[in-house]
């Protein structure tokens, strides 16, 4: 299954402020497909469209939806795969169970990549691409001396071995669209 993309080519273009090298060209797309899936594993979020089937647990005769925006709702059925009667409100589904119950809701969600995902994922390629070869083949720090003059480098352990991955500051962007399941409260 070919990945969607959070960013495109053309993102990246602007995060250098040129246009791609050959070379760039040639290696941008497997950078943005592994950079997409590993922003979607941390964020918990698909944010392009998708459909999926989920089995919820049902609190105070309500069910929340992970997934946003939530598009449609196909079906709602309970453990035996009977239909359930529900109302939705956002991603929220009012059903008549009980919280020790639990519903299988099949459900479309997803829409526009949110600027800040398309712009960090650009910028991870961006990085990506402009590592250091010396960094590229796993040295940590580089040392050079030209007569009275030396220049030491100490690369960032993100940019070691030139391996696409989320820096610290990408983690915490990603974990920003991490839903928190919001207790229900019964008067």
């Amino acid at each position: 299954m070919a990945v969607v993309q959070l960013a495109s080519r053309e993102d990246v273009e602007a995060a250098f402020g040129r246009d791609l090298t050959p070379d760039e060209e040639e290696r941008v797309g497997a950078i943005l497909d592994k950079a997409s899936e590993l922003f979607r594993s941390v964020s918990g979020q698909t944010f392009t469209p998708a459909r999926s089937a989920v089995r919820v647990k049902v609190n105070g005769g309500r069910a929340f939806l992970r997934q946003k925006p939530v598009e449609t709702v196909h079906t709602v059925k309970d453990d035996a795969g009977r239909d359930v009667f529900y109302t939705r409100i956002g991603r929220w589904l009012r059903v008549p169970m009980g919280s020790h119950e639990f519903v299988n809701v099949d459900y479309s969600h997803g829409g526009d990549v949110p600027d800040l995902v398309r712009l960090t994922i650009a910028d991870i390629a961006r990085q990506i691409l402009s590592i250091d070869p010396v960094a590229s083949s796993g040295v940590s720090q580089f040392s050079e001396t030209t007569g009275p003059f030396t220049d030491q480098l100490t690369y960032a352990t993100w940019a070691q071995g030139g391996a696409t991955r989320l820096s610290p500051e990408d983690h915490a962007i990603a974990r920003s669209f991490q839903v928190k399941i919001p207790n229900v409260w019964l008067p």
